[in-house]
C-alpha cells in the first residue's frame, strides 16, 4: 500500500468511526429502537420497507439465526410495536406484522444525528461519490468471490417473488448497509458500509 492508498484508508477508518460514533449517541439518546442499523431497531427499519413478512424472510434479511431474531421479536412484541401470526394460507409460516405503534417509533426517531449527512456533498458529487462506491465495491466482490450458496440463492429467487422486485432491492439494500464489507465478505477488519460496519448488526447483545 503506498503512500496515497494509505491516506485515502486512513479517512475512510476516520469516517467510519465518526459514523459510528454518531450512531453510538442515537442509541444512548432515543433506546434500542433508535438506531435502524442494529438490533431492534434495525427490525423496526425493515419492517418500515415490509410491514408485513414471514419470520424466515426477516432472518434472512438481518443475517441471523432464528432463534436470535425471536428475541428481538419477544422485546418489540412486548412493547407492542410489533405482532406475530400464523399465515393464512400456510400455518407453518409466521408472519411478523408492524403495528401502528411500532410505526409511529419508527417516526419519532427517523431524525437521526447522522441525518442529511451528505449535505455537504452537491447533488452531482453525491451522484459522482456513489459511482466511486460502487466501483470499490464491484472490485471487492470480484476479488473477494461469490460466498452464497445455493440455499441463499434459492431463498432470494423466492423472495424476490413474494415481496416484488422493488421492494426485495430496498430491503437487500438496507441488509448491505447494515454490514461492515468485513462482515459480507467474510473477511476480517474494519468495514466501511454506508453505516460504518458495527460488527454483527441485529443480534440479541445490540438489544
Amino acid at each position: 500500500m503506498d503512500e496515497k492508498e494509505m491516506e485515502l484508508y486512513e479517512k475512510l477508518s476516520r469516517l467510519q468511526w465518526l459514523i459510528q460514533r454518531s450512531r453510538l449517541k442515537d442509541h444512548v439518546k432515543n433506546g434500542p429502537v433508535g438506531d435502524p442499523t442494529r438490533g431492534q431497531g434495525r427490525v423496526l427499519a425493515m419492517l418500515r420497507i415490509q410491514p408485513e413478512i414471514s419470520s424466515k424472510d426477516l432472518a434472512y434479511l438481518l443475517g441471523i439465526r432464528q432463534q436470535s431474531l425471536n428475541e428481538l421479536l419477544n422485546k418489540l412484541e412486548k412493547k407492542g410495536y410489533v405482532t406475530r401470526v400464523p399465515s393464512e394460507t400456510d400455518r407453518r409460516v409466521m408472519l411478523v406484522r408492524l403495528t401502528e405503534q411500532g410505526k409511529q417509533a419508527q417516526d419519532q426517531n427517523s431524525e437521526t444525528d447522522d441525518a442529511g449527512i451528505f449535505d455537504c456533498l452537491s447533488p452531482g458529487e453525491q451522484d459522482q461519490f456513489n459511482a466511486y462506491l460502487d466501483r470499490m465495491i464491484a472490485a471487492f466482490e470480484e476479488k473477494c468471490g461469490d460466498s452464497m450458496n445455493d440455499g441463499t440463492r434459492e431463498w432470494m429467487r423466492g423472495a424476490c417473488e413474494r415481496m416484488g422486485k422493488e421492494q426485495f432491492e430496498r430491503l437487500m439494500n438496507m441488509r448491505m448497509g447494515g454490514r461492515s464489507f468485513g462482515n459480507h465478505f467474510g473477511q476480517g477488519g474494519p468495514g466501511f458500509g454506508p453505516f460504518g460496519g458495527f460488527g454483527r448488526p441485529g443480534d440479541p447483545e445490540d438489544e
